[in-house]
């Protein structure tokens, strides 16, 4: 059996996610493809757009054949740990051959030399990178600057335009995490870049569809036909799964976080901030320091944002405050190998076959309804799984309270089954 893995987010689900999935089956053959998806909030630090069993539902509905819920952990984390996470994942079920990603180059071999930089860390990489560190700067900015010191035989300026690509660092930190067992498939990404906002292309970003929905005027009605533009970038199973979301008003963006994040933070003591993931002695003093001014969380990251911090470690730490991820529980995670326990959010009807294969090889228990959990791992563990449904109850209430969703949560929400 060849079963080709996929991480992402879907956010949401659009023309690039479709082809990657086909031409992934065509390269390798694959008689199954598995996505670990992250849940309702993502790595930039922001709540996804739709909930994660509809984003499941449109994956499901495109060529994927069952769906694996990110820890909440991994789904938050920085680009390092989602990789690892991801990755970890797939490795516990067993049965993944192959990983397919996508990337910006179609360099395999650059992006392979880059991480084992990354991974080995040799002592060229490891001056360069203190460095640039003591001179004040991020330290995104200091690793890259680091990996240019490090690498021959390419410009400068392909370099930099490799190493500035959110997709080709995700690629690079998949490789990072990857056993010798499975394949790694690389597939070049067509169309609009990461940021590109227009929806001009065969292929546009999901910062471009995201962006569409939120200018738009009004949720489309029967006679609204003002997404039309959208049937275009997406597929058209998606398309109708999203645009259902947005009719019912469930559907989420950053600024709905708003409210909740400013009471968040005024509800700490000043010793609190710099408990939580990637949240610096520095960075607890600036958000202290600046909590006076707090308006909305979107301004707020922007006032925090500096020479040393980007805008997404901010989103991200601020998310992390809010959803009560502290550092010493991401280290406990991670001390228990990262993928404890493969949740599921769906999976096609015939792929019977895919799922007694895990069941029989996987080295974690699958989980297909969240009441189970409890009897199925060690207690030690149960942590992970707490607040995977602590953290989704927080998206769920936001969309009751200010989108008029009913109350739900993961034990009432049913997997998706197609």
């Amino acid at each position: 059996m060849k079963v080709v893995g996929i991480i992402a987010e879907y956010n949401p689900f659009h023309n690039g996610h479709k082809y990657q999935i086909e031409e992934l089956r065509k390269r390798t053959g694959a008689d199954y493809c598995i996505v670990v998806m992250s849940g309702n909030f993502l790595q930039r630090g922001v709540p996804a757009l739709c909930s994660k069993y509809e984003r499941a539902r449109m994956a499901l509905s495109c060529g994927a054949d069952l769906v694996l819920e990110l820890p909440v952990f991994w789904a938050t984390a920085s680009a390092e740990l989602f990789a690892k996470g991801g990755v970890q994942t797939l490795v516990n079920t067993g049965v993944v051959t192959h990983l397919g990603f996508g990337a910006e180059t179609d360099d395999l071999g650059l992006l392979k030399s880059i991480s084992s930089i990354l991974k080995d860390e040799p002592e060229e990489y490891v001056f360069e990178l203190r460095k640039a560190l003591r001179k004040g700067v991020s330290f995104p900015v200091a690793r890259k600057q680091a990996i240019l010191a490090s690498l021959s035989g390419y410009s400068t300026e392909y370099l930099e335009e490799v190493l500035d690509s959110p997709n080709n660092i995700l690629a690079i930190e998949y490789l990072k995490a990857l056993p010798a067992d499975i394949t790694p498939v690389l597939v070049q990404r067509k169309g609009a870049g990461y940021h590109d906002t227009t929806l001009d292309s065969e292929f546009p970003s999901a910062s471009a569809i995201r962006d569409a929905i939120f200018k738009s005027p009004a949720s489309p009605s029967d006679s609204d036909n003002s997404l039309e533009v959208l049937k275009n970038a997406m597929p058209a199973e998606a398309y109708e799964i999203l645009v259902n979301c947005i009719k019912q008003n469930a559907i989420m963006e950053p600024a709905d976080l708003s409210a909740i994040m400013g009471y968040r933070l005024l509800s700490f003591h000043k010793r609190e901030f710099s408990l939580y993931a990637d949240c610096s002695e520095e960075l607890a003093n600036t958000i202290k320091n600046h909590l006076s001014n707090y308006r909305d969380f979107e301004s707020f990251c922007q006032e925090l944002k500096s020479k040393s911090y980007t805008y997404t470690r901010i989103s991200r730490t601020l998310l992390h405050m809010l959803l009560d991820i502290k550092e010493h529980e991401v280290s406990c995670a991670r001390q228990e190998g990262y993928a404890p326990y493969l949740r599921v959010l769906g999976f096609r009807k015939d792929a019977s076959a895919l799922l007694a294969e895990i069941k029989k090889e996987a080295s974690s228990p699958l989980i297909t309804k969240v009441a189970d959990y409890p009897s199925c791992f060690i207690p030690r563990t149960h942590f992970m799984v707490e607040k995977d449904l602590h953290t989704s109850a927080i998206y769920q209430q936001i969309l009751t309270t200010q989108k008029g969703q009913p109350p739900a949560n993961d034990y009432t929400s049913q997997i998706v089954i197609l």
